[in-house]
């Protein structure tokens, strides 16, 4: 063993396996020893198992964030709606305004309904960021989470398909106005009604979805657990 090779090693360099076994034979050290193990972390072990209690939270956290995302997606929906009746009422004489400026005015009302849904959105993401390891599957459950997982199925999916069933229900009959309007006799109010037919339209789309989106959390949050499990 020569002086430059105990320098390279106090100095922190890396040397080769030869010389690391020679070391150990020199020493009386077996080469295993040589190898620094890194300390199992409070970290480490907090990754390891998810207890109830973090399931519940988690589970309260995605009921939480799902109704964001359903009144984000709403919002985006509706978010045409000012416009639509905006230049059919300047149209038709019934808003003091020219039609141009009445676009303007729509699109201003478009981007703030927007922003209002975008702000759902963060809000949906910063309730789930205490928990990415969950999401991330990476976490093995123990029974009384799994078991929370499970009853969270069968406590939720009742109420999940009759929102399912409404949604299916408003979409089936949201065209309608429209289609009404569309048949009414030409006049000057036709633009009004076939606008007040479009904003049925999407009022009732909305509804429907934002009826499914908010059921869906019960189901996200097992399968995420669930998942995790695996």
């Amino acid at each position: 063993m020569t002086v430059r090779t105990l320098q390279r090693l106090e100095a922190g360099n890396d040397v080769s396996l030869d010389t690391l076994s020679r070391l150990g034979k020199a020493s009386g050290v077996p080469v295993r020893d040589l190898f620094m193990e890194a300390p199992e972390s409070e970290y480490g072990k907090a990754v390891s198992a998810l207890s109830e209690t973090e399931a519940r939270s988690f589970s309260d956290a995605a009921r939480i964030a799902w109704r964001h995302i359903a009144l984000a997606v709403a919002l985006f929906v509706t978010s045409p709606i000012p416009v639509v009746l905006l230049i059919a009422g300047a149209d038709a004489g019934v808003i003091p305004t020219s039609v141009e400026v009445a676009i303007a005015i729509g699109l201003g009302a478009l981007f703030l309904v927007a922003a209002a849904g975008a702000v759902h959105l963060v809000r949906a993401s910063s309730t789930f960021s205490p928990f990415p390891l969950i999401r991330q599957k990476r976490l093995s459950s123990s029974f009384g989470a799994q078991q929370w997982a499970e009853s969270l199925e069968e406590t939720n999916g009742r109420q999940r398909g009759t929102s399912l069933a409404v949604a299916v229900g408003l979409w089936l009959i949201s065209p309608l106005p429209v289609i009404v309007a569309a048949l009414l006799e030409p006049s000057q109010w036709q633009g009004l009604w076939i606008a007040g037919g479009v904003t049925f339209f999407l009022l009732v789309v909305a509804a429907g979805t934002f009826a499914v989106l908010q059921a869906a959390w019960s189901r996200y949050a097992a399968e995420k657990l669930t998942a995790s499990a695996a």
